[in-house]
């Protein structure tokens, strides 16, 4: 990735529109509603939770905001290769002298008063975080000189924004869509996309990942509950039976081995972080215990799942 292609970035991260979810087109297929059958029992979409709902909206709004910026960002890097090109530089030697060494570099007072107004949030004294706090006053300062070399090649071309607000393509055909021209450059929707693809899968992947985990927790309380009904018993009952009943109990040597293993990134000495240690141990028992018993709960089960992975990103080939 190009220093430009970075620093137009940092551009747009700060501008990034909000719009609708349902314009996000982050589904690689068409997803069904039906994400498994347990014993002949559907669980559907609707039925994942909340908290995996939301956090799968603020992945795919991601993708939405990305989408929005990513045509400016087309446009502001073309316009910034076409000057420095016109100026016989590279877009490094021309950000070099149209805005970096236009950054007047930010004063010790300055660090101290920014600093003085978020310490409260700040994670060390100052002389800890100036370095950092300077660095990042500067960024801001860079970003602030881009924004006015964009607008000024913006305003000598001949930049027309056909397409404002930018929607994913509805088929191959609407990939070829002009979004943008910039004298005779045209920026396509095909453009936007094969840019935004790792992004998108990424998204993809997440997405699928948060609602697989859930799903294997309502497959897993949905066999319980089945289980324990079969037996007669509580799922308590059935739990406490399958999964406390053989948990082992975690040994101080156990503990000091644990610490003698990670004591270099553990600041305390072993009777402080004594209590931790055994709770993490339990911890991982207990999952590891769970596991199994949801493994076993499965052996004797019909259980069909229908969500799958997503596709690597397949765009046309122009």
């Amino acid at each position: 990735m190009t220093f430009c292609f970075l620093l137009l970035q940092l551009i747009f991260s700060f501008v990034l529109p909000q719009t609708d979810v349902d314009s996000c087109g982050c589904e690689d297929k068409p997803q069904v509603n039906t994400l498994a059958v347990v014993n002949g029992v559907r669980i559907t979409k609707k039925e994942l939770g909340s908290d995996v709902q939301n956090k799968i909206g603020v992945l795919q709004g991601e993708v939405i905001k990305a989408r929005e910026a990513q045509l400016d960002l087309l446009i502001n890097s073309y316009l910034l290769e076409a000057e420095a090109k016109r100026r016989g530089q590279t877009p490094q030697e021309f950000l070099q002298t149209d805005v970096i060494a236009k950054v007047v570099n930010p004063t010790d007072a300055e660090a101290q008063a920014f600093y003085n107004q978020r310490k409260e949030r700040m994670p060390g004294d100052y002389k800890t975080v100036k370095s950092q706090i300077i660095a990042l006053l500067r960024s801001e300062r860079e970003r602030v000189e881009s924004l006015k070399m964009a607008a000024t090649l913006r305003a000598v071309s001949n930049v027309k924004v056909l397409v404002p607000n930018v929607t994913p393509p509805a088929n191959e055909e609407d990939l070829n869509r002009v979004l943008a021209t910039a004298g005779k450059r045209q920026f396509t929707s095909r453009d936007v996309e094969e840019a935004l693809a790792p992004l998108i899968y990424k998204v993809q992947q997440n997405v699928y990942q948060l609602r697989k985990d859930d799903l294997d927790l309502r497959i897993n309380d949905m066999l319980l509950e089945q289980e324990a009904k079969r037996q007669n018993l509580s799922p308590q009952a059935l739990l406490a039976r399958g999964v406390r009943a053989k948990m082992p109990i975690i040994t101080d040597q156990q503990a000091m081995a644990f610490y003698e293993e990670n004591k270099a990134q553990i600041k305390d000495d072993f009777e402080k972080v004594k209590l931790q240690i055994v709770q993490l141990l339990t911890q991982k028992e207990q999952d590891k215990v769970s596991k199994a018993f949801a493994a076993e709960l499965r052996q004797n089960a019909a259980v069909q799942i229908y969500l799958t992975p997503p596709d690597p990103p397949k765009l046309p080939i122009r």
